[in-house]
């Protein structure tokens, strides 16, 4: 990013029967141009040692703070280390190392895009691999039986009494448990990814320091018994092993730390071959492509079969014909160039000119004559002319983006942006779903009076503050489920409590001056504070709260800190940062005396007649109705938002659960300018003609609502904020009585305020 000190490049290939089914095939560590791949049993040089611990793990170690733990059983994964000297330093699919969680989704060209697979996309290294696509389907829907087995295997890391529960306090396992149903559910070969999940934890858990020994017992407890005759299984592997190399050369891998690992380990007196067997001294070995060849192994490459004698490859046949390439493409020929000549596998493109190309053969095929690059539609254009991309978008030089309150400029394939400091957002919606500051997810239900937001977070409990935001939550299923109803707002010296028919003002001092204003923009209540802080709610179960950029690192509660990290958002009323989101959420209810949320039961087991509705009506978040948002929002989290939601809505309301939870999406696209009409007669209606007197058409329903309007409680029509459009029932007030009446809900001359 800055200089290039090193890079990590992944090879990701398909490797399933479905095109969402990848597995990561080599990793590559480039230090100021070399090379090393992740494929050889011990190495070591002035920079870097490569060795493996276990016949589970390769280890790279280097002398300027990267480490890397590679795993190769049962499924290749990869572990990235670095000292902190690379803090703010790095950029790729790992992010920038800021500990600011909300800008990891940064591009090359500069800018934040907004999809994990518009991201994913700006980091291909070659521009002869397609952008991959997005997918909605949830691999676990397809199999019945597939989803039971990852239920019950993928439990174990969240069962309290479970072989993993002596690490949950460390490690919270609920994202561990997400990914282990989805690559479970979503694979060919179940078991080897249900494993390679679970020991991503058990990893995790090692890297804090806690070892847990067992955890095989009675799940892939295969690994543990199927170790070569001449290794055996330990779960604890902290120090190297011997390996044929080291026969000949002194091993420096017994001077390194890491992470412990499990694995087979070679018994005595035998030594580690390339394959990962052990071997006795006197048995101790051709590469294709960085990858080791077994002795009579054939492989084939453009029409020639090639046999592994004695080290080398021996080719016969006759190479595949010469391919026509089509104008201005040429035909780049690796046997008319010297060895170490990079062909089409590294032709560059507008996207990838700034990306590393490592390759281990050149590869014959069409390129773009010498001076030009693809410009990603099959074409060669020259570099000055490359466009710049965003969210899968593309913009012509001089172009001009908003993103949150910034502008944005296309020049010379990068984006240059202005640096305003935005508006934070927290929201809350549906079953108790948050969204915090700084952008971490999570659930939380509770009965009881919860602080979502303050200000008054001295270490004592008694720092003065300016403003405390209390939500109240009370049963709305019969699965334990909370909705937010009521809500308390602390500003100064007054006490909102807002309902759903009104505002209800308390005033405790002697001030004057009224630190806030109240306006009513489609289906929302706002309430505008004079010192930075909004309150968008409509009146059911969604809250929004923005923030001005003078409060961050001032605040708590359920919403977080707004530090812009994180990782520290779980931290209590008595300030300890904890991984659990219950010891959490009950460290922040108002009334000591009021019981603690306990873990409910997900609400489709407990109801499974409701899953299958609930599925087909919020498939609307994945379909076509919301398709222009697609890449600018993540919408799987809404979607199992809303699954959980409609399931659990049993007593009535089911609608008014699955609406609240379509609508969080629809006004997360509206926040990024992205307006969507989802709304139908038959989907979630809003009825705004029953606003309009007999003869009469001034109310119309507005996806993204209106500016600021003229209002008797504000008659200039200027607002402290331009706020996102906020959906609802909107009067069209003609000019002879251009003011809207609140209270009266009609559009009236000023005399008639």
């Amino acid at each position: 990013c800055k200089d290039e000190t090193f890079t990590i490049l992944v090879e990701l290939r398909k490797c399933g029967l479905t095109d969402t089914e990848t597995c990561l095939k080599t990793v590559t560590l480039n230090m100021n141009k070399g090379q090393t791949s992740g494929n050889c049993i011990s190495l070591s040089n002035a920079n870097v040692t490569v060795f493996r611990p276990s016949s589970f793990f390769i280890i790279m170690q280097t002398n300027f703070g990267v480490h890397l733990e590679i795993q190769i059983t049962p499924i290749m994964q990869v572990f990235v280390r670095l000292d902190p000297i690379f803090k703010n330093q790095t950029c790729g699919l790992c992010g920038n190392f800021n500990n600011i969680q909300t800008d990891d989704f940064k591009a090359i060209s500069g800018i934040i895009e907004g999809t994990a697979t518009a991201f994913a996309n700006t980091w291909r290294t070659q521009a002869s691999c397609p952008n991959i696509q997005r997918s909605f389907e949830n691999p676990c829907a397809l199999s019945i039986d597939n989803e039971k087995y990852a239920q019950h295997w993928c439990g174990l890391l969240t069962d309290s009494k479970g072989p993993f529960a002596d690490c949950h306090y460390a490690v919270n396992p609920s994202v561990y448990h997400m990914n282990c149903m989805f690559d479970t559910c979503n694979c060919e070969n179940s078991e080897d990814c249900l494993c390679a999940a679970l020991s991503s934890y058990v990893r995790a858990c090692a890297a804090k320091g806690i070892q847990l020994r067992g955890w095989r017992t009675d799940v892939c407890s295969k690994y543990t018994t199927s170790c070569p005759k001449s290794l055996s299984y330990s779960y604890t592997i902290s120090s190297c092993q011997p390996t044929c190399r080291s026969l000949s050369e002194p091993d420096v891998t017994c001077n390194i730390k890491f992470v412990p690992v499990d694995g087979c380990t070679c018994v005595n007196g035998t030594y580690m071959d390339e394959s990962g067997k052990c071997v006795p001294a006197n048995e101790c070995p051709c590469y294709y492509r960085g990858s080791p060849i077994p002795f009579g192994e054939v492989v084939h490459e453009n029409g020639l079969v090639c046999t592994c004698i004695q080290g080398r490859l021996n080719c016969i046949g006759a190479p595949n014909p010469t391919p026509v390439c089509e104008s201005p493409m040429v035909y780049f020929d690796c046997r008319n160039f010297t060895v170490g000549t990079t062909g089409a596998e590294c032709q560059k493109s507008c996207q990838t000119l700034d990306m590393q190309c490592y390759s281990t053969q050149c590869i014959s095929g069409c390129v773009c004559p010498a001076g030009l690059v693809l410009d990603g539609n099959g074409g060669c254009i020259l570099e000055e002319e490359c466009p710049c991309i965003h969210n899968e978008a593309i913009y012509q030089p001089g172009e001009k983006i908003n993103v949150d309150c910034n502008t944005c400029v296309c020049k010379n394939r990068k984006w240059e942006c202005t640096k305003d400091q935005c508006l934070g957002t927290c929201a809350v919606y549906g079953d108790g779903h948050y969204n915090t500051f700084d952008d971490k997810r999570f659930s939380f239900n509770g009965n009881c009076e919860y602080t979502l937001v303050q200000d008054h977070c001295g270490k004592s409990g008694t720092a003065n503050g300016t403003f405390r935001v209390i939500t109240e939550n009370i049963p709305c299923g019969n699965t334990g489920t909370t909705c937010s109803k009521s809500i308390k707002v602390f500003l100064e010296s007054y006490e909102l409590i807002l309902g759903e028919e009104h505002v209800s003002v308390v005033k405790r001092g002697q001030n004057d001056e009224v630190p806030y204003t109240v306006r009513y923009m489609g289906m929302y209540l706002v309430i505008e504070t004079t010192s930075g802080l909004i309150l968008m709610w409509n009146k059911k179960t969604s809250i929004f709260i923005k923030l001005s950029p003078d409060f961050k690192g001032q605040i708590c509660g359920l919403c977080g800190n707004y530090d812009g990290n994180g990782i520290n958002d779980f931290t209590t009323r008595s300030q300890s940062v904890v991984e659990n989101v219950l010891e959490f959420g009950n460290s922040w209810k108002v009334s000591s005396t009021c019981p603690d949320a306990y873990s409910i039961k997900d609400p489709c087991s407990t109801n499974p007649y409701r899953k299958s509705w609930s599925e087909k009506q919020c498939s609307i978040i994945n379909s076509n109705v919301f398709a222009a948002c697609h890449s600018q929002i993540e919408p799987a989290k809404y979607y199992q938002a809303c699954v959980t939601d409609a399931c659990a809505c049993d007593t009535g309301g089911d609608c008014d659960c699955f609406c609240t939870a379509v609508a969080a999406y629809a006004q997360a696209c509206s926040e990024v300018g992205v307006c969507i009409a989802w709304r139908t007669p038959s989907i979630c209606p809003l009825f705004c003609d029953y606003y309009n007197q007999q003869g009469e058409c001034e109310w119309h329903y507005k996806p993204c609502g209106a500016s600021c309007m003229k209002t008797c409680r504000n008659p200039s029509g200027k607002c402290l904020h331009n706020l996102p459009g906020l959906e609802g029932c909107y009067p069209n007030c003609p000019p002879g009585k251009p003011y809207f009446h609140e209270d009266q809900m009609k559009c009236v001359s000023l005399c008639d305020c």
